[in-house]
Parts: structure tokens; C-alpha cells; sequence
């Protein structure tokens, strides 16, 4: 277990830089007339109802005029089969599932940047982590299981990283400039990796330059944000990682995704960053005294 996380972490972690009722409207029951009915004939077909006129006897039917046929104006009876009036008959039911659908088809999305503006965002983000010498901050990470975990950070540019992660985590990272120590205060362990062999590479060198040191997969913005998808171009690691930044006068990194080989995605949104506090040199030190979450 301490392995897959250590590889997880391998390939997120460098980026904390800066870091539905139909509603079916029923027909009134009134707007249908109950059928009086007559007991038939004996002996005969069904009878029919009359009126009789002096010695002349004839069907009801025959002599009454059709305006008493007619709906009554003031909501009276109506005849059995007549349609009721236009303004009784029930709406079609609505579907509110779907008018959500059409809503949230209608919120705009990100815009892909092509071109000279996918190369003058590019060239932002470059200049931002180039332009970072000491940062520090708070995280908060969320895996695909939905499990969190939170911490402080620390950069010092060039290659020097740490992330101290809070109880009940026992894990600590820390990048010396030349190796990267993932330390296990309840295992006792502590497991090292060249730093070039990580994806910390990337974004602690001495120059940074994505463009060059990766694949760009896209450039998008949305809503006051912009994001770059990455992959590594080295075939040393899989996945991809999306770095989001707060897309103001000056960016400032404020969360990242990273999706490994099997689909699986973590976030990490980090807070409360500064710049310019610096720590000692031996800081970033890997040891194998473990040290309680600062």
C-alpha cells in the first residue's frame, strides 16, 4: 500500500506549487357530464326520450333547439361527449429533468486556446514558476475514492520541494535537489528516487520551460481561469496532469488533477500561499527523524 501511494504521489505531487416532479395537471372532473340513464322499453329497442305537443308526439332531440345543446356559459352541464371548454384542457406534463438537462447544456465551457494565444499562456505559466524562488502553503487533496488528506508545502527553486502531511497521514516528501525521499513515519521507511526520474523535474529546474520538457496535451480558459493539460514526453511516467490557475494580472496556481494509467483521478487545491518566507537550508533534508506535522 505504501508503494502504490509513493507512486501516486510521484506523479501528482509536483504540481503544489503555488498551487430533479413531472408536475401532470389532471382534468377537473366536472368538465364530464354523468349520463342519466332511462330503463329500456319492454319488449323493444331501447327507448327514446320524447316531448309531447298537443296530439303530436316527438323526440326530444328533434325540437330543441342546439343552442340548448351548447356548453352552458356559466360553467352549466355539458352534454356527454362535448369537448370541454379550451381553457379546462389539461397541459401536456412537464418534464423538469429535462429542463435541468437544457440548462446545464447551456452553461458555457472552457475555450480551447489554439495558436498564438495556447503559446502566450504557455509562456505565463513558464514565467510563473521561473519567477518562483520561495513558496509556501496549505493543501487539500481529494483521491478517486473520495478520501482527503490536507498539509503544508514548502518550494525552494531550484529542486527543492517538501510536503508535510497532517495525522492521521504518516507520510512525508521531501526533495534535497538530487534525490526525492518519500518517508513513512509509521513503517519507518523512507525510499528514494533521483530527482530527474520524477516528474518533479518539470517544474523545479533551473529553467522551466513545458513546451520543451513536456507534451502539451491542451490550453483552455474558463470563468477567470486558465488550464494546461500535460503528459510526460520523456515515456518515463503515465497519465496526465492538469494544472488550473487563477487567470488574474498575475497567475497564481490554484489547483491541480492528475489521472493516472488507470483512468483514477486526485485533486489538490492548495490555499493561504506565500512567497518569499524563507526556511533553513536543512529543511529539505531528508532524515530518519521523524518529525511531527508542522
Amino acid at each position: 500500500m505504501t508503494r502504490r501511494k509513493a507512486a501516486g504521489l510521484l506523479f501528482g505531487l509536483p504540481l503544489a506549487l503555488g498551487f430533479s416532479t413531472s408536475l401532470v395537471l389532471a382534468q377537473d372532473p366536472s368538465t364530464t357530464v354523468s349520463k342519466s340513464s332511462s330503463p329500456p322499453a319492454a319488449n323493444g329497442p331501447a327507448a327514446t326520450a320524447t316531448t309531447t305537443t298537443g296530439s303530436v308526439t316527438t323526440p326530444q332531440g328533434l325540437t330543441q333547439p342546439q343552442e340548448e345543446l351548447r356548453p352552458s356559459i356559466n360553467g352549466g352541464e355539458e352534454p356527454t361527449g362535448a369537448a370541454p371548454p379550451a381553457d379546462e384542457i389539461a397541459p401536456a406534463a412537464m418534464d423538469e429533468g429535462a429542463g435541468w438537462e437544457a440548462a446545464v447544456e447551456a452553461a458555457p465551457g472552457p475555450t480551447p486556446l489554439i495558436g498564438d494565444q495556447e503559446t502566450k499562456a504557455v509562456q505565463r505559466i513558464n514565467a510563473y514558476f521561473n519567477g518562483i524562488t520561495n513558496l509556501q502553503g496549505s493543501f487539500d487533496q481529494v483521491d478517486s475514492t473520495n478520501k482527503h488528506a490536507s498539509g503544508r508545502f514548502y518550494v525552494q527553486r531550484p529542486g527543492k520541494i517538501r510536503f508535510d502531511y497532517a495525522p492521521p497521514s504518516s507520510l512525508r516528501i521531501v526533495a534535497d535537489g538530487a534525490f526525492l525521499a518519500i518517508e513513512d513515519s509509521d513503517l519507518k521507511t523512507v525510499e528514494k528516487y533521483p530527482i530527474k526520474s520524477t516528474p518533479f523535474r518539470l517544474l523545479l529546474a533551473d529553467a522551466v520551460d513545458l513546451g520543451r520538457d513536456a507534451r502539451i496535451v491542451g490550453v483552455e480558459s474558463q470563468e477567470g481561469t486558465i488550464a494546461i493539460s500535460l503528459e510526460d514526453n520523456s515515456g518515463d511516467a503515465s497519465g496526465s496532469i492538469k494544472l488550473i490557475f487563477d487567470n488574474g494580472p498575475e497567475l497564481q496556481l490554484k489547483q491541480w488533477q492528475i489521472t493516472d494509467a488507470q483512468g483514477l483521478t486526485t485533486q489538490v487545491t492548495v490555499n493561504d500561499v506565500v512567497s518569499g518566507r524563507k526556511v533553513a537550508a536543512d529543511f529539505f533534508t531528508s532524515t530518519e527523524n521523524f518529525q511531527p506535522f508542522r
